[in-house]
């Protein structure tokens, strides 16, 4: 069951340590662990219509570039390196080319579509202006399910949305008062958003900006977490919220971060 929101109340100290795992695939892409089963599901570039399972991240680490025993085939396809994986379902990011942006929940044990919905956004507006493949972003931490998007490209911060994850039902919408502007890519954990900013061209990404739906930590008591200097840019920045790490690719590398956390101060 999940955690009630009070439960989680963990927000980054710093990044403790870097482990880059390998070079594979394009130079964007995603790549995250299941929670539940410690399987990994691997997006190469940022749109396609099939993913990569492998058993585990040293299956992944060991195997030969994206080379696994198993391919999935999805019956949509998805947008932009910006899925999550929670609990045994796929959650990804649909835009065929006239219509409206859809939210897919896909069940990978039966392989089949559970649910869909529509996101009611006006235009098409990448969420990160660093990373215009970016329509949307979905997240899922200990406290759900999440979407980080633009209402439109004239909106100059990044909305958030709380989804049910089981019925894809949105329960709440913020704006988080975080730029998009030099966004490089954001992840969500106890209901808390960071979001990476970078330069053009790359130097180091770093956290700058935070939004807490709980509002138990404001954005200058943030601490400025800066990520070790590296490739080029992150595509993609997922968090595990139980081995509470960092799923990241940056430039075709995927980096495993290790956090360090502190208690969020009630005010």
């Amino acid at each position: 069951s999940a955690p009630c929101f009070a439960d989680c109340v963990d927000i980054i100290s710093n990044i403790r340590s870097m482990k880059i795992l390998k070079r594979a695939g394009s130079p964007k892409g995603m790549w995250i662990r299941d929670p539940r089963s410690s399987k990994v599901y691997v997006f190469n570039g940022t749109a396609g219509d099939f993913i990569y399972q492998f058993d585990s991240v040293l299956d992944f680490s060991s195997s030969l570039g994206l080379h696994s025993r198993r391919r999935i085939r999805l019956p949509h396809q998805w947008v932009g390196p910006a899925s999550a994986v929670h609990n045994g379902y796929l959650y990804f990011i649909m835009q065929e080319a006239d219509t409206d942006m859809q939210v897919v929940k896909y069940d990978l044990l039966s392989g089949s579509v559970v649910e869909t919905t529509m996101f009611p956004v006006e235009e098409r507006a990448a969420v990160y202006t660093l990373n215009p493949e970016t329509a949307a972003d979905l997240a899922a931490d200990d406290e759900g399910l999440w979407l980080l998007y633009a209402g439109s490209d004239s909106e100059p911060y990044i909305n958030l949305a709380k989804m049910d994850p089981a019925t894809l039902d949105i329960e709440q919408i913020w704006d988080t008062h975080c730029p998009r502007d030099n966004a490089e890519v954001a992840f969500i954990i106890c209901g808390t958003v960071y979001v990476v900013y970078n330069t053009r061209p790359a130097s180091r990404s770093r956290v700058q900006c935070l939004f807490d739906v709980n509002e138990m930590v404001m954005s200058e008591e943030a601490p400025l977490v800066y990520f070790p200097r590296r490739y080029g840019a992150h595509a993609s920045l997922k968090y595990n919220p139980e081995d509470k790490q960092l799923y990241a690719w940056d430039d075709g590398y995927q980096i495993l971060y290790r956090l360090t956390m502190k208690r969020k101060v009630f005010m």
